[in-house]
């Protein structure tokens, strides 16, 4: 983005103007005629405002790999849908299974055939009938910075028993490490969709916490810097994906901090288990369509 340029210049420029012209015989009252003069109102140029619409809507794959710790990975489908000021996460169990293409696989599993992302957004297109065209997927370090950058989670109601917490409920604010944690803690009593859905629910927390303001105002220097973390993502967004939503992105965050309104919701899938995997009912799939992704169907 280039900088405007110092209105500095232009005043010993301007005075050295006036200086000049009383010097010269007569120049000040020209100076004076010239300033005196009246001269035909025009409209002032009309500024560029761009409209947020439904096609500002978009949908990104988000994966959280942590190979070396004990659980798998973290998927969260995330909706943003600038126009109405929100956006939806949505968690997937691990272990969701589907048929794709007459051969069973798990969501898992699709992901650990590239681990990156492409073969995972690919798994939850077809499961759930909706374009996934984009996908991020953090190590730890990457998801760590990117709560770092959102200011992390405050007044979080830890119900498990992690990294001195009581789990008894209580408010807690968490940092980045703690969050990584939390999301990735394998022990939750409804298994797979139980840590998925509470995963959710902590970046809603993480992004109704956040100060709109600054997620506005920063919104380039964060995206440059999580893009640039090449050894830490893998993604298939580009300079040119954020250019095409960066306004509606930017127009949301900053309706939030205007009108304190609540931008992050949470989405809880219905699953029938199939022994340690399970199936997302359809019915489930029908109403997060119609509810949230109306416009692609």
């Amino acid at each position: 983005m280039s900088k405007k340029k110092s209105g500095h210049i232009a005043i010993p420029f301007l005075a050295t103007l006036f200086i000049g012209l009383i010097i010269i015989g007569g120049g000040a009252m020209i100076l004076m005629k010239y300033l005196n003069r009246e001269e035909p109102l025009t409209e002032a140029p009309g500024k560029d405002v761009r409209t947020v619409t439904e096609d500002d809507n978009h949908t990104v794959l988000l994966i959280l790999s942590t190979p070396d710790q004990e659980c798998k990975s973290t998927f969260m489908l995330m909706r943003s849908m600038p126009k109405e000021k929100k956006i939806l996460f949505v968690g997937i169990p691990s272990n969701t299974i589907a048929v794709i293409n007459g051969k069973q696989q798990s969501l898992e599993g699709a992901f650990n055939e590239d681990g990156k992302g492409a073969k995972a957004a690919k798994f939850v297109e077809a499961v759930f009938d909706i374009p996934v065209e984009r996908y991020m997927t953090f190590n730890s370090d990457a998801f760590r910075r990117v709560c770092d950058m959102t200011g992390c989670v405050t007044l979080f109601p830890v119900d498990v028993q992690f990294s001195g917490f009581k789990g008894d409920g209580s408010r807690q604010n968490l940092s980045s490490e703690q969050i990584e944690t939390y999301a990735t803690y394998p022990m939750f009593d409804g298994g797979e969709p139980e840590r998925a859905f509470k995963a959710a629910v902590l970046m809603q927390y993480m992004v109704n916490g956040a100060d709109a303001r600054t997620v506005a105002d920063h919104l380039e220097t964060n995206f440059d810097q999580i893009i640039n973390l090449t050894d830490s993502v893998f993604t298939n967004i580009t300079r040119s994906d954020y250019n095409d939503v960066k306004y509606a992105i930017k127009y949301m965050f900053e309706c939030k901090a205007e009108y304190s309104l609540t931008v992050a919701e949470v989405y809880q899938l219905n699953v029938d288990p199939s022994g340690s995997e399970y199936l997302i009912k359809e019915s489930s799939i029908e109403e997060l369509k119609k509810d949230y992704f109306s416009q692609e169907n």
